[in-house]
């Protein structure tokens, strides 16, 4: 890898969706060498088998192209055995022997009963992380249950908050809190645990809730019940204690603007553009934000008079060079066409075998002076099979064996 802050450290990664993976992403980007243990022969959910799902171009496997998997698997080695099976046990024991992180998304007690809970892991390994990362943890009256990013939207009261006052939940778009943060938590769990390794001179188990890793995000929410005994309301595009802060119409076609002025600089700034600096004189009701949240409808007209003029980017530069908060809604294609993105040099090209030469998203962060790169394009399934089994000692003639008899494999039935 480009990038050395965690080379020599081994992680494996037996997780699904996005949290977990996004996570053993993050560390294969800083170097250290990831497996992704990938089951076999059930497809993830990351992995659909059927055409009308596939989500990029190419004319290979369905499962070998989609863009989900491809964003959060990048810079890792990829495996594909069936522990269930006796021999596949054998090899994940001797991937263990040495590694330095498992993560594990299985539902609460799955790991357990394949013959890798904490205390089995830590008889091959005593030095090892072990990080489980189930929905509702590993105790309690929901350890039985299962969830990902929507059931835990909906179950800490996020959900209950999205959108707008108007509208019914089922008008909520389905891009969760739990996806975005959950791959940090884990990462932060992880290089924690390491520290603390440095330290104890032994491993640590963290049994990572995903919920509980949530939850702690949105202490407004909690709040006001516990405290003022008031259920918080959805708020759309408004914030209760800043006016103007609201999406705008532009002059194109379902092309939005987002516009706010948090502090009278802001609003000094705003008044000049949109021809109302009036407002701004002390004895005037808008100068002060009370009088500006009690007049929310009128201003809110008057900035949406001044953006239908403009296409989102050019009402965006005006309203900043006076200071205002703006910013145009993008789409993806305008992200890709960002010119702050490409000064950046996010933007990267990956080269797949089944794809071709695509455009993706870059890192989380910039390093210096190892910078970050995307060293190993997203792994077909089981591509890396034979070089890690003959890293462990196994030989040819054996991991032949392993492919006849349904161990591992390298791809998936329709």
């Amino acid at each position: 890898m480009s990038n050395k802050s965690l080379e020599g450290l081994k992680i494996l990664e037996m997780t699904e969706a996005w949290a977990g993976p996004v996570c053993a992403s993050l560390m294969g980007d800083m170097g250290a060498d990831v497996i992704k243990i990938e089951s076999f022969p059930r497809h993830s959910l990351t992995r659909p088998t059927s055409p009308r799902y596939a989500t990029m171009p190419g004319e290979g496997p369905v499962y070998e192209r989609d863009a989900l998997h491809h964003q959060g698997n990048r810079n890792k080695r990829n495996m594909a055995i069936d522990i269930r099976k006796e021999s596949g046990k054998e090899i994940f024991k001797k991937l263990l022997l040495d590694a330095d992180v498992f993560i594990e998304g299985y539902a609460a007690g799955k790991i357990e009963k394949l013959g890798f809970g904490w205390q089995d892991v830590q008889k091959i390994n005593p030095n090892i992380t072990m990080i489980s990362i189930a929905g509702w943890g590993l105790e309690g009256p929901y350890k039985n249950m299962v969830t990902l990013g929507a059931g835990l939207d909906a179950t800490t009261g996020h959900l209950s908050l999205r959108g707008y006052p108007q509208g019914d939940f089922v008008d909520t778009h389905p891009n969760f809190h739990s996806d975005a943060t959950g791959s940090s938590t884990i990462f932060f769990a992880a290089l924690t645990a390491l520290l603390q390794r440095k330290k104890e001179k032994k491993g640590t188990f963290i049994d990572l809730s995903q919920w509980e890793g949530l939850v702690w995000q949105f202490p407004a929410i909690l709040a006001e019940w516990t405290m003022n005994k008031r259920i918080p309301e959805r708020l759309g595009n408004n914030d209760p204690h800043i006016v103007p802060h609201g999406v705008y119409r532009t002059i194109e076609e379902d092309k939005w603007i987002v516009v706010a002025a948090e502090d009278d600089n802001q609003w000094q700034g705003l008044c000049e553009v949109i021809g109302k600096i009036e407002w701004t004189d002390l004895m005037h009701q808008y100068s002060n934000i009370v009088g500006r949240i009690k007049g929310r409808t009128e201003i809110d007209a008057a900035i949406e008079s001044f953006t239908k003029q403009y296409d989102g980017f050019t009402a965006a530069e005006i309203l900043q060079n006076n200071h205002v908060i703006a910013s145009p809604v993008v789409t993806p294609p305008d992200v890709l066409l960002s010119n702050q993105l490409h000064e950046r040099d996010w933007h990267q090209t990956v080269n797949h075998k089944w794809t071709g030469p695509i455009m993706v998203g870059g890192h989380l962060w910039n390093v210096e002076p190892d910078t970050l790169s995307w060293d190993i394009p997203t792994a077909l399934v089981g591509q890396h099979n034979e070089e890690i089994l003959t890293e462990l000692g196994f030989d040819h003639d054996y991991i032949s064996a392993l492919y006849a008899n349904g161990t591992i494999g390298n791809h998936y039935e329709n």
